[in-house]
């Protein structure tokens, strides 16, 4: 989205794809809101998670452990940290974090593929005066469209169709300069494609790394409590088999935790973010092989940025079951 100094200077004949000013101010705005609205709302969810499955094990270790043992300040610490959980959790559907962070997510990706859909104008430009005043009017056409887009919050997600907002630029009249369309095309390859590839590849790295961990985790709990719960029934069963109300207790708790982490995995889309992936990468390798095969900017180009926005699509339907409620 911004390219280095380096990258300037590599391709002068394009500065007008490279520095489009009005989508990037954008661009910045609408950054800076989603990564603070983010923030605070995976904050906030964690936190909340925590104290009201963490309140619960207390209540299941009182009733089972510790009745009229457990000091009374601890009871009234715990019905606090229950209320501060329900609490965060009514605040965010009260402010819309999630919603904010979203849309504005939304308008980011949305403002990168109009930068880039402007590449493909370079395929009929005959200078650089030229293709400034194509991307100038293309940038705050779009622009516009975008702002009423995002005017309806997250509701747009509803009516988001990526091949409606991806321009086929028409056929050149003249042919444009080759100077301009080699330079558009080599740091189109760099800026866009080859640059998520990278993003892609690194995303499903770390996606599929976290998973390994946390599904040896969810089954390292999920097994634990079905052998508590046997041991608790094969004690309520068997006369005289000694197990003591701590095992009621941990079988419970594993179950609490078990559910708190459906809650968390619900929240991250880790699954359907690693499916996402692989098909992008696929989708992706598509555009490079018809680059290569001789495809020219307002061919490719447009291709490829229909499946940025076919994958904002499926971040946006995967969107809906985002959320930090037990």
């Amino acid at each position: 989205m911004f390219p280095a100094p380096e990258m300037r200077v590599r391709f002068p004949s394009i500065a007008p794809l490279l520095s489009n000013e009005p989508v990037e101010a954008a661009f910045n705005r609408h950054e800076a809101l989603s990564v603070r609205a983010k923030r605070l709302y995976h904050n906030l969810g964690l936190v909340s998670v925590f104290l009201i499955s963490g309140s619960a094990v207390y209540t299941i270790a009182e009733t089972l452990l510790f009745k009229g043992i457990a000091p009374a300040w601890v009871g009234i610490l715990i019905t606090i940290a229950a209320g501060l959980g329900i609490g965060s959790q009514v605040w965010m559907l009260a402010a819309r974090l999630r919603s904010a962070w979203l849309v504005n997510r939304f308008a980011c990706e949305r403002l990168r593929s109009i930068k880039f859909q402007a590449f493909a104008l370079a395929s009929g430009a005959a200078d650089q005066a030229s293709l400034a005043a194509r991307v100038a009017d293309f940038s705050a056409t779009e622009l516009a469209k975008l702002t009423e887009e995002v005017n309806v919050g997250i509701a747009t997600f509803e009516n988001f169709v990526p091949e409606k907002l991806v321009i086929d630029p028409d056929p050149p009249v003249t042919p444009g300069d080759a100077q301009i369309i080699r330079e558009a095309t080599t740091a189109y390859r760099e800026l866009r494609i080859l640059y998520q590839d990278r993003f892609a590849m690194a995303e499903l790295h770390r996606l599929r790394e976290n998973r390994r961990f946390f599904h040896s985790a969810a089954d390292f709990i999920y097994f634990a409590g079905a052998i508590l719960v046997l041991l608790s029934l094969l004690s309520k069963v068997i006369p005289g088999m000694p197990i003591s109300a701590w095992v009621d207790f941990l079988a419970i708790s594993c179950f609490v935790a078990s559910l708190s982490k459906l809650v968390l995995d619900n929240a991250s889309l880790t699954e359907p973010s690693a499916a996402r992936f692989v098909r992008y990468r696929e989708d992706i390798a598509r555009v490079t092989a018809s680059i290569e095969a001789g495809a020219g900017l307002d061919e490719f180009v447009p291709a490829m940025e229909r499946i940025a926005l076919g994958e904002l699509e499926q971040f946006c339907d995967s969107s809906k079951t985002i959320n930090y409620r037990l």
